[in-house]
């Protein structure tokens, strides 16, 4: 069956590099550099769930190459977990496990800090909630602004178009006027002027 997760906690084998394993890390899971660094707060990190045991042993291989230590957990019911590699045993506690490095988890809009849905940051305290509900006004605010600007842009360009018709409707009929005056009206010449005298 496919329960189990490869779990990393930041550990490194005795001869590597933090730097050298976190940056074989990112390249090999695609993270970005904010969460890579993540992956070394200390804290238990899902990287892959819902694995056979023979996928699972095989990102442990390929961690172990890497240089970092992570662990195997079967999430089948009174299932022990694997341990860890090198001959360290796994820890009888209950962990504080992110569900996963994509998966919902909350990011600090202040600090940045990275925790499960929770109602306040646990490292600065910022009200989460109250954060959000700021952030869906200021986002509601700026989407009615931009509404009212292409309702004007719109409307300026209608009355332009407006505008410009009239202006041509008005030249020609400006010009069928002349062309009808000069139809109706005498026309000027040496008669005209004896007439007169």
């Amino acid at each position: 069956m496919a329960d189990y997760q490869v779990l990393f906690k930041g550990e490194l084998l005795e001869s590597a590099s933090a730097d050298a394993v976190r940056d074989k890390l990112a390249r090999e899971l695609g993270l970005d550099e904010r969460k890579a660094k993540q992956l070394f707060s200390g804290r238990t990190v899902v990287i892959r769930s819902r694995l056979k045991q023979a996928e699972a042993q095989a990102w442990q291989d390929r961690f172990a190459e890497l240089g970092a230590i992570c662990r195997i957990k079967n999430l089948a019911p009174a299932a022990q977990p694997l341990g860890i590699r090198d001959g360290v045993e796994a820890n009888s506690n209950p962990e504080r496990t992110l569900r996963d490095i994509t998966a919902a988890h909350r990011e600090c809009p202040r600090c940045g800090y990275m925790q499960l849905d929770a109602s306040h940051c646990a490292r600065c305290g910022v009200d989460l909630d109250s954060v959000a509900q700021l952030k869906r006004k200021e986002d509601l605010i700026i989407e009615k602004k931009l509404q009212a600007l292409r309702q004007e842009r719109e409307h300026r360009s209608s009355d332009a178009l407006r505008s410009r018709q009239e202006q041509e409707r008005n030249f020609r009929r400006a010009q069928v006027g002349d062309i009808s005056e000069s139809k109706s009206k005498p026309k000027k010449g040496m008669l005209s002027w004896l007439k007169r005298t």
